[in-house]
């Protein structure tokens, strides 16, 4: 059985449907990349999942566990979130603590796990994203993809079984994007399971198991990243790669 299903998740806007029954499997140590133009309904997706945003139809099923999407308890909200993590496409950090401080809070005062305890576990996972010398600075000292590697630690910190990134790069200028996917290569290569929304084709192309290309709400094809970048079946995800790949071989 899959780590993670999801099954006819439906999500409306205002009486716009922005999900229309997706449904998606992820087996243990999958990387899936979730590509698809703006407006696809990715992040709706993802953060669907994380119960950051209420469906109005679905129901997730995590480790043979049933959770209904809309409709979800706090105790099945809070359940689910022991397992799973999530990093922002902002980052979300706390301004006022310094990058420790963000990756220990949740722990100490969501887990009420020891201060002691919890300042060596962030100090190894901030050793994780290369961010250990680091560890006394504020958000404001940090570059971007400084302050995305300690976002990192921070989900890496609760002993995630599944991380989902929302763009973790797209804020990021271009030379600070590398930092932050050397990150995301290296867990991949661990056996860390990942569902990642992303612009970035060399990624899903390299270190993805799986590429999910959505648009208007469905998604239109699955399929390994050989078979969808050397041969998409469907002729949006064609002229999908063509577009990106074209402006990427522009820059």
């Amino acid at each position: 059985m899959a780590m993670l299903q999801i099954r006819n998740l439906r999500k409306c806007f205002d009486g716009l449907e922005v999900l229309k029954s997706v449904s998606l499997e992820v087996e243990k140590g999958d990387v899936v990349a979730i590509l698809g133009p703006s407006g696809s309904g990715k992040t709706t997706f993802l953060r669907c999942i994380n119960f950051l945003e209420t469906a109005d139809e679905g129901e997730l099923i995590f480790d043979g566990e049933v959770f209904p999407l809309h409709g979800a308890t706090r105790k099945d909200i809070g359940a689910l979130r022991k397992k799973t993590a999530f990093v922002f496409q902002n980052y979300n950090l706390f301004r006022n603590k310094t990058a420790l401080q963000n990756v220990t809070e949740g722990l100490i005062i969501g887990r009420k796990m020891p201060k002691d305890q919890a300042n060596a576990l962030g100090m190894r996972m901030l050793q994780k994203v290369g961010m250990a010398d680091r560890a006394d600075s504020y958000p404001n000292q940090l570059s971007g993809g400084q302050q995305q590697r300690v976002a990192i630690a921070r989900a890496l910190a609760t002993d995630p079984e599944i991380i989902l990134f929302d763009e973790p790069t797209s804020a990021l200028d271009p030379e600070l994007t590398g930092e932050v996917l050397a990150v995301m290569r290296a867990l991949a290569q661990e056996g860390m399971t990942m569902l990642v929304v992303t612009h970035e084709m060399n990624f899903a192309k390299n270190v993805s198991s799986k590429v999910v290309f959505m648009e208007g709400g469905v998604v239109v094809e699955e399929s390994d990243p050989t078979a969808f970048f050397q041969n998409p079946k469907q002729e949006r995800a064609r002229a999908f790669l063509k577009t990106i790949l074209g402006e990427e071989r522009k820059e």
